[in-house]
């Protein structure tokens, strides 16, 4: 038996995790996402140990996904002899939770049968609770099976109904009333705005349109092939051998350039980002270029990468023609709260955030584990219980949210700002790391992603967490 009903606008991976974390918590959940069939982009995604935990405990099918483990970051400039890196930092087990980070030897090793290497890769990323490199299309699959599964194991709840091709164009937030396209309206007992950052709801949730502010800053996006990485002497020599795995980025401080490449699906496949400064055409009057879709052509590409040696442009010549995607990165405000009447707003729609730490997808999956907690149980019909929730969801979640958003948009290592640490403050009044601290190094790994979201709600629900004024 359910206890109340939730609407999830959007079926990204934000909206999933949301939806299978109410489901668990024996609500009746439906997925109202406009497209025909939601699949996320082509595209690599970190999911650090404060995420991972949550997807264990989700019932997530890590063998099936086959993520690669996160445990090292490594940085060369662009036309460094390979394997010379100006910073490398391998992760310890105090950064991961429960069982410890993940650990292991290599990601190839000419000893062992390239089987045996995935199989080794891929048991390495889901043991204890470290850093996993995901394709976003395997995570995506993944929680949509578990939003589906109708197994009817305990715990479980109803299966989610997922509305596909249904836009919501308008929601009372306070009310919990949905207006469809055509007109017909829904009422339910919560509504979860999860439609990511260009979020067509926003405004209806905070009563003004979202200011956004671009930052200048642009990022490619293309997938390959680690075979044909590895079966090129000059490109295998920056991928094999590696020992463990994880980032390996090549910078060109002239050009303010940052690629990061890790390898994502079993190793089978190299995901590449490169942060840049904007160019032409590059989202500066197109929406849909300031998302996912936009093609760029490889000239384009190359014509960036100039100070690059050839044994790293040789990577952009063996994406797909139509594979290399740009999008331009932009801010927004962070919001004052992420409620309001019977509604909540969580993931890239709550917080945007430029991919310096890869915490946004972590952010919205930590904010799932909270609703499990906080809405297990509860009648949906109780209005005063249901906002008496909510309010302690924004205690827990803004705080956390918006302090990794905004030291995310401050970008590179941390300053110490004055400005931005005023913004911080705001919400978060915990520890912050020292001045020149690098993205990803262990003082902003034990603030961002030594986190259990599932004991921190539960210690909230007893009165054992203190929340500051």
């Amino acid at each position: 038996m359910t206890t109340g009903t939730a609407a999830v606008i959007g079926g990204g991976i934000s909206g999933l995790s949301a939806s299978v974390a109410l489901r668990r918590a024996g609500w009746d959940v439906s997925i109202y996402e406009r497209s025909k069939f939601k699949n996320e982009v082509g595209a690599g995604i970190t999911v650090p140990p404060n995420a991972g935990l949550v997807l264990r405990h989700l019932g997530f099918d890590f063998e099936k996904a086959r993520p690669v483990a996160n445990e090292t970051t490594r940085m060369s400039r662009c036309d460094a002899p390979p394997g010379e890196f100006y910073l490398s930092e391998t992760y310890t087990r105090d950064d991961g939770l429960k069982n410890g980070a993940v650990n292991g030897n290599g990601l190839w090793n000419g000893n062992k049968s390239l089987d045996a290497e995935r199989k080794a890769r891929e048991s390495r990323a889901f043991e204890g609770f470290g850093s996993c490199m995901f394709h976003r299309v395997d995570l995506h699959r993944g929680l949509r099976e578990l939003a589906e599964d109708a197994n009817g194991e305990s715990g479980k709840g109803k299966t989610v109904e997922m509305k596909l091709g249904v836009e919501v164009e308008k929601i009372d937030c306070e009310a919990g009333i949905l207006t469809l396209a055509g007109g017909q309206t829904v009422k339910v007992d919560l509504v979860v705005i999860a439609d990511g950052a260009h979020s067509a709801l926003l405004q209806d949730f905070t009563g003004s349109p979202p200011k956004f502010h671009r930052t200048g800053r642009s990022i490619y996006r293309w997938l390959v092939s680690m075979s044909d990485v590895l079966a090129d002497p000059l490109t295998a020599a920056h991928y094999l051998p590696t020992s463990p795995t994880g980032f390996i980025s090549f910078s060109d401080p002239k050009k303010r350039i940052l690629w990061v490449s890790y390898p994502c699906r079993g190793g089978t496949v190299l995901n590449n980002a490169v942060l840049h400064d904007t160019q032409p055409g590059e989202g500066a009057d197109s929406e849909a270029q300031s998302q996912w879709h936009a093609s760029a052509s490889k000239e384009s590409v190359l014509s960036r990468l100039e100070n690059f040696d050839e044994s790293r442009r040789r990577i952009v010549h063996m994406a797909s023609e139509d594979g290399i995607k740009v999008h331009h990165l932009f801010k927004r405000p962070a919001l004052e709260s992420f409620v309001r009447g019977r509604a909540v707003v969580i993931g890239d729609a709550a917080h945007v955030m430029l991919p310096t730490h890869a915490a946004g997808g972590a952010s919205a999956i930590e904010s799932a584990a909270a609703l499990e907690v906080l809405f297990r149980g509860v009648n949906g019909s109780d209005d005063e219980l249901v906002k008496d929730r909510l309010r302690l969801f924004d205690q827990l979640r803004l705080p956390r949210c918006n302090l990794a958003m905004l030291v995310s948009n401050a970008g590179g290592p941390w300053t110490g700002d004055s400005e931005v640490e005023e913004e911080v403050r705001k919400f978060y009044h915990g520890p912050l790391p020292p001045v020149g601290t690098l993205p990803w190094m262990k003082e902003f790994r034990e603030i961002l992603f030594h986190h259990d979201a599932y004991k921190t709600a539960k210690q909230a629900l007893t009165g054992r967490l203190w929340f500051p004024n």
